[in-house]
């Protein structure tokens, strides 16, 4: 044979196989696209001083990294099943094993080619939107000029290299491997009637229910944070078994069931389904994760971005907050005039209003029972982040910050409730009980809303508050400094200006508070809050996840599309002779197409059905999950997740229609006799 003859073979092959092989090589080129754009932007120097992008961009590499080896090997899969007959067909005639791997070694080079070339030429021709797109999105404003990045190519080359090297050894391995009679028949030999394993179905039924446990029963953010991995690990595989397992259970015992299962479109579409059930429950269960994960990303990080303003309106009530750590009482106006004399205000030493100083005690506390709160035991329990925390202050601090007049008579207090949290009505706490008699709609810290439940209390007075400090002062003495006990003070303004002078302000209070505070001998800790400064970090953070939750999720879309077409082709060709003869024993047209509709609206929604109840689930995991990133407002993200479930929902409808049309066209073509 010629040293050509392998190769031209080769392309011979792509060629007659382009049904197949065109939606392979763009699933392949857009794969590549995305992951060379993906390290543009990660190597982008213009992003170099937004570490949190960077940190965004680079889990991003490593995900689709991870996503191009799975999908490949999907459809290389496939494309191996479909070309059975033909491996078998040339061991027949006479080529060795060997040969037949010389041509699958040149098909692998030619698919290399293509994939490179075009993901290339994609990816460089949208490089400059995306960078665009996320400038957008997480107003970054820095000046960038466009290049074509060689360390992006490079590591797109080496990554697809080895993805394509693998392709290769596993079908060569098969192809060692294969039996030309048994490939010769492949076609006509479909999957065995599986046998229901109640087992692997109860153990997915079990898997996930446990990991809807951890997400029902979670009630703090941190241990969402932690919980979260092991949570989806379980829903995962437990959603691979029941779809494996629980859907061959289900089908059984709908055949068991005479009236349901004695229809015409229901006969067989049971038995459809349960003739190639292990082959399609993969396929299933993976739409079915790939949707969730859709529509988790895409609801979660949209709200995220639309529910920006109200967290920096919890977190940051105040343009600045200067806060003093482990304090004596403060005189206020004293320390309000060193502060304004130190600070440069530069041409916003005239607008600075709403200046108030507030004198505070910090106390973490852990509920107990009946209302009772208990202080910890320990310096591990002292730095936990479930510790619920309380800020008291006097009743005439509070009207003195707020200009909310208060009148408070003895054990009684006024709570403004950070996280929406439930305190009791009366509660104990160092050994005071206190009634609410009134409940606060603003609060005059900044941060106020911290990851535990926080509630801002007014007390009576000062006599009050100083009860509260000696009793938390001898409850912790022992292992906690009594420093950290002591009060807090901060205050709180507003100013006019632009971002850049706001920002520049910031960094001049804080050199000014440090140098008031040197003076006490390093005990006393200080920091200074600005909220353009806060805003700016929350769009660079929530802005970069919202565009890689965008960027992933047009990589699953494409591979739910994917799977659900090369699902429908095989399908197609494996029902096409068994609705023939069904025709041939009397079956009219109608009956065939509506039997292939019973089917395919099972197959086709139930993976949606599964997603949707997977996000209900998780629902109340993932409002923990926002909370822990300061965002509470559940309404809009309710909101967010109902819109991105319709939204999919109609992108999966047009999927559906489309592909039927396909399957039906193979199955029952027009001039079928």
């Amino acid at each position: 044979m010629g040293k050509t003859f392998y190769a031209k073979l080769a392309a011979q092959n792509l060629k007659k196989n382009s049904k197949f092989y065109i939606p392979y090589f763009t699933a392949s080129s857009i794969t590549a696209a995305m992951f060379y754009i993906i390290s543009f932007l990660t190597h982008n120097p213009a992003l170099e001083d937004h570490q949190t992008q960077t940190v965004f961009l680079q889990m991003g590499t490593y995900i689709i990294g991870i996503f191009a080896v799975i999908i490949l090997l999907y459809i290389n899969s496939f494309l191996m099943k479909r070309r059975q007959k033909e491996i078998g067909l040339y061991n027949v005639l006479g080529m060795e094993k060997r040969h037949i791997g010389r041509i699958f070694g040149w098909e692998t080079v030619y698919s290399y080619g293509i994939t490179m070339l075009c993901g290339f030429a994609v990816g460089i021709l949208l490089s400059k939107l995306f960078l665009l797109l996320l400038y957008k999105l997480t107003n970054v404003t820095d000046a960038f000029t466009f290049f074509i990045d060689s360390t992006g190519i490079a590591e797109t080359l080496i990554l697809f290299a080895g993805i394509f090297l693998l392709l290769l050894v596993l079908n060569r391995i098969k192809i060692h491997l294969s039996n030309p009679v048994e490939l010769l028949r492949g076609g006509n030999v479909g999957e065995k009637e599986p046998k229901a394993n109640w087992f692997l179905a109860v153990l997915g039924l079990v898997l996930t229910g446990i990991g809807y446990y951890i997400a029902l029963t979670t009630n703090e953010p941190i241990a969402a944070i932690r919980n979260f991995f092991l949570a989806v690990v379980l829903v995962i595989i437990g959603t691979y078994f029941l779809f494996i397992a629980g859907t061959v259970a289900l089908l059984k015992l709908l055949k068991k069931h005479k009236k349901f299962y004695y229809k015409t479109n229901h006969f067989t579409a049971v038995s459809g389904l349960l003739y190639r059930m292990k082959q399609n429950a993969a396929g299933l269960a993976s739409i079915c994760i790939l949707a969730t994960m859709v529509i988790v990303m895409i609801s979660a990080t949209v709200s995220l971005n639309i529910g920006a303003n109200d967290v920096l309106d919890t977190q940051y009530p105040y343009d600045y907050t200067v806060t003093m750590y482990n304090t004596p009482k403060v005189d206020g106006k004293s320390f309000q005039k060193k502060f304004n004399n130190a600070i440069a205000f530069d041409s916003l030493s005239k607008t600075i209003r709403d200046e108030h100083g507030t004198s505070y005690l910090c106390v973490e506390a852990f509920p107990t029972a009946n209302g009772n709160y208990r202080l910890p035991t320990s310096t591990d329990e002292y730095y936990s982040s479930n510790s619920t925390h309380f800020y008291f202050l006097t009743a005439k601090s509070y009207q003195e910050a707020m200009g909310v007049p208060l009148s408070l008579q003895n054990g009684e207090v006024a709570v403004y409730d950070a996280n929406r949290a439930s305190l009791p009505t009366s509660f104990s706490i160092l050994g005071q009980t206190f009634q609410i008699t009134k409940q606060l709609s603003r609060t005059p810290f900044s941060k106020s809303a911290a990851l535990g439940d926080t509630y801002i209390i007014a007390v009576k007075d000062e006599q009050v508050l100083d009860t509260l400090q000696k009793g938390q002062e001898k409850a912790l003495h022992g292992f906690v400094d009594a420093s950290r006990t002591a009060y807090a003070y901060s205050l709180s303004f507003n100013t006019d200006g632009t971002p850049e002078q706001k920002i520049n302000l910031m960094h001049s209070a804080f050199s000014s508070i440090s140098e008031i505070t040197q003076s006490n001998n390093g005990t006393v800790s200080s920091s200074v809050d600005c909220r353009q400064d806060a805003e700016n970090a929350f769009h660079e953070m929530y802005g970069g996840m919202l565009f890689l939750g965008l960027f992933l999720s047009i990589l699953f879309l494409m591979a739910t599309v994917l799977i659900i077409y090369y699902k429908q082709i095989s399908e197609g060709y494996e029902d096409a002779d068994r609705y023939r003869i069904m025709r041939q024993v009397g079956m009219s047209r109608a009956e065939v197409k509506k039997s292939i509709h019973s089917q395919i609206l099972i197959v086709f929604f139930l993976p949606l059905l599964v997603a949707v109840i997977h996000m209900a689930g998780v629902f109340r995991f993932m409002t923990l999950l926002l909370k822990a990133m300061y965002l509470g407002n559940v309404p809009l993200f309710a909101l967010c997740t109902v819109c991105t479930v319709a939204v999919f929902a109609i992108v999966y409808t047009l999927v559906y229609s489309a592909t039927t049309r396909t399957y039906y066209k193979i199955v029952s073509p027009a001039k079928q006799a």
